[in-house]
């Protein structure tokens, strides 16, 4: 072997050797899958789709009766081309034969009777199955007529209070009584709570004597509370009549206010 092969063999050596480290080096830094940990996500769930219908202005009548029974018929999207007749050679006319005279003794033909009228059937009755939409306007205008309507109803149905509907009108009712209302002042007055329950008229003045329910009574402020119960119905008296919406008179004809010291 001469000094040229020799330089070859230990290019190719080195160079072998090189490759395996590189590849040593890159298989030390894979990590290992069985070491690998999933990553943990948190799901939270939170309710927050209304329950309650928060309409304005709902309305507990029946939608109106579909104007025709009749079904349109349904229309093809499209029909196909007829296709061409073929062209027939045109026959010759031939000239016409006499007719032969008719004989003077022939008989008479026997006049035609009269066809049967065909009976009458009876009436199908509409089918409630719905009808699918064709965009035909046959039958649109059938049910249209200039009678009155049958319904005698001038009251607008009630609207239905949700959630955010009922804490304004808890807020109204305590900005009315607020400037009439003076709690008492002494030892754990804070943690007295007086509720004052009355049924109010649609135009928001008492119908019943106001009912009074207490908590938080102690030893230190029992001496307040006959005082913090007078002056809750006096509060609830001044405020009367109430201004509220009379939409609403089924969340509000009944209120429960509750008082305490730092109303």
């Amino acid at each position: 072997m001469d000094r040229a092969e020799g330089a070859g063999l230990t290019v190719a050596v080195l160079g072998h050797v090189a490759l395996f480290g590189i590849l040593s080096v890159g298989f030390l830094a894979t990590p290992n899958p069985l070491k690998l940990k999933p990553t943990q996500i948190e799901v939270a769930l939170v309710d927050s789709v209304s329950l309650e219908s928060t309409s304005p202005n709902p309305t507990s009548e029946m939608p109106a009766a579909k104007l025709s029974p009749v079904e349109a018929p349904v229309e093809p999207d499209s029909a196909p081309p007829e296709p061409a007749p073929n062209p027939q050679p045109i026959a010759k006319p031939q000239p016409a034969q006499p007719k032969p005279a008719p004989a003077p003794d022939a008989a008479k033909p026997a006049p035609k009777t009269p066809p049967k009228a065909a009976p009458a059937q009876a009436p199908s009755r509409p089918s409630n199955r719905p009808v699918a939409p064709t965009g035909r306007l046959d039958g649109l205008l059938a049910g249209i007529n200039d009678k009155p309507s049958p319904s005698k109803s001038v009251t607008p149905p009630a609207a239905t209070a949700g959630p955010e509907v009922k804490a304004a009108l808890s807020a109204a009712i305590i900005r009315q009584i607020r400037p009439h209302w003076a709690p008492p002042s002494g030892a754990d007055s804070d943690k007295l709570r007086t509720k004052v329950t009355v049924r109010l008229n649609p135009d928001g003045s008492l119908a019943s004597a106001p009912q009074v329910t207490q908590t938080g009574i102690t030893d230190s402020n029992r001496a307040q509370a006959d005082l913090a119960r007078d002056r809750a119905i006096r509060a609830v008296k001044l405020a009367a009549p109430f201004k509220l919406p009379s939409q609403y008179y089924d969340a509000w004809k009944v209120i429960a206010p509750v008082l305490y010291e730092d109303l």
